[in-house]
């Protein structure tokens, strides 16, 4: 998959502008319906130009009906992966996808992360870009609230391990430790998420400290990418709380 380069994000609706407000980052410009009546607050510094809805959906591409469209740049941080190693807590839990190839899963996953008390998301420079529209729409202004990263595989791997991260890869493999049985949850904790069509691959596999699987109803070996991290999320906090009730 081609490498993102364009620095630009498309804000679709007004709680995605409010959103990118709130997590400062640079709005260059806001379009709106001229029947909106959504004002931006006056410390925002933004000019709402108002043009009539088919100029609006012209503009968006398609049938738009949200009244408030709006342009932004990616955070300078975004590639910032060591920084962010050294900010987050001792006992911290991230989502790692190195490759995943659709932005809505991606969207997903970091609104699963917000959801379920990851600290961070770190997405492969190789997959698809948590900034592109359908990412950003999936996201529900997840996107704005919890800190996301995007760099090469190999200098993740790199940053993680310096970080000191347990990496747990979720597998479809029989011989992976059941979710459910999961053990060492304690401190960092990475959550590694396969592509959607070939997991996690050979270099992740070997990367990983643990491959682990969730328990599936015979005839079933997988789930949606976005799906399976909402589910070892949940159960990483569980036992997180479990193992802590035990000390």
């Amino acid at each position: 998959m081609k490498e993102r380069t364009d620095p630009w994000v498309v804000l679709e609706g007004r709680h995605a502008v409010e959103g990118a407000m709130g997590g400062w980052w640079d709005i260059v410009g806001v379009l709106a319906g001229e029947h909106c009546e959504w004002e931006p607050p006056d410390w925002s510094g933004l000019v709402v130009i108002r043009r009539d809805r088919k100029t609006v959906e012209a503009t968006a591409g398609y049938a738009f009906h949200r009244g408030v469209i709006g342009l932004a740049r990616q955070p300078d941080e975004v590639a910032d992966v060591h920084g962010l190693m050294s900010e987050l807590d001792a006992d911290a839990t991230v989502v790692v996808c190195p490759r995943l190839s659709d932005p809505s899963n991606v969207g997903a996953i970091i609104r699963n992360a917000a959801a379920l008390g990851a600290a961070a998301v770190i997405l492969g420079s190789e997959g698809a870009s948590p900034f592109e529209r359908k990412a950003v729409r999936a996201s529900s202004g997840a996107l704005f609230r919890v800190p996301v990263r995007v760099a090469d595989s190999g200098q993740v791997l790199r940053c993680l391990k310096a970080g000191g991260f347990r990496l747990i890869g979720t597998s479809g493999h029989k011989n992976a430790t059941a979710l459910t049985q999961l053990d060492g949850v304690e401190g960092r904790v990475a959550l590694v998420i396969g592509s959607e069509a070939e997991g996690l691959g050979s270099f992740w596999e070997k990367a990983c400290d643990c491959l682990t699987r969730i328990p599936m109803e015979s005839g079933m070996d997988s789930m949606n990418a976005a799906a399976a991290s909402a589910v070892c999320l949940w159960e990483l906090q569980r036992l997180r709380e479990a193992a802590l009730d035990e000390e």
